[in-house]
């Protein structure tokens, strides 16, 4: 999930943004702060850390170009929002992630989370020496496992079940969100409150009895409505 955090002068657009992500978005999105006054602003980003900073450009106090120049080792990505394109290029040599001109649509702003969340990955990966193997503790043994060895994994309560290619299901004691956080960088999608799949498996995506996904080795996963637009956009990705 990414944290975000907008910066906007006008009180109006900070609300009309919040509303979106919060109505479209409440499944990808955390917002942790806005604020209309750059200056103040600066101080709270630094305090609260976002993967995403939402910035008008034209600002009475200081423009969203200048408040970047106060984070020159920044580790955010940044969204510019702004009613003209004449910044498109400034924004460009800022290093923004994307430019969205207002009045901002849903689609733009999807596309553009989408970029910050494959950085979030691809950041992820660089930092960590994937090894292509996970650690699983059941109640009788620890099992030292390759990651694409496992085909999905189902929630049931505070335990999840895993399945595999090549041996019998595993049932751990640990939350679906653990091994999400765990096993996105490894090209895994939670399509359900309760299944995380692999998404090399993913052989078919039906939608004549509800939505799911057929698999390989024979199993078959319902897709949320929520989760099934995103879905797609990564199995185009994949």
């Amino acid at each position: 999930m990414l944290r975000c955090y907008i910066v906007d002068d006008e009180q109006n657009a900070v609300d009309a943004l919040v509303a979106m992500l919060k109505k479209k978005f409440v499944q990808q999105v955390n917002i942790c702060g806005s604020n209309i006054n750059a200056i103040k602003a600066i101080n709270e980003i630094e305090l609260l850390q976002p993967d995403v900073l939402f910035l008008d450009v034209e600002m009475p106090l200081m423009t969203g170009l200048d408040l970047l120049k106060h984070f020159p080792e920044r580790k955010f990505y940044v969204i510019f929002t702004t009613a003209h394109e004449k910044y498109a290029l400034p924004a460009l040599k800022a290093s923004a992630t994307d430019y969205l001109v207002k009045p901002l649509s849903p689609q733009d702003v999807f596309d553009a989370l989408q970029k910050c969340e494959v950085g979030k990955i691809e950041n992820k990966k660089n930092k960590v020496n994937l090894s292509n193997k996970i650690n699983i503790i059941t109640a009788h043994e620890i099992l030292h496992l390759n990651v694409e060895d496992i085909v999905r994994i189902e929630a049931n309560n505070n335990y999840s079940h895993f399945y595999f290619t090549n041996r019998p299901k595993v049932i751990v004691s640990k939350t679906l969100k653990e091994f999400e956080d765990l096993l996105t960088i490894y090209n895994f999608y939670r399509v359900h409150q309760s299944h995380l799949i692999n998404l090399q498996y993913v052989e078919v995506v039906k939608s004549d009895d509800g939505d799911y996904a057929l698999l390989q080795y024979g199993h078959r996963v319902e897709i949320s409505r929520r989760k099934k637009s995103e879905f797609l956009k990564r199995i185009k990705q994949f």
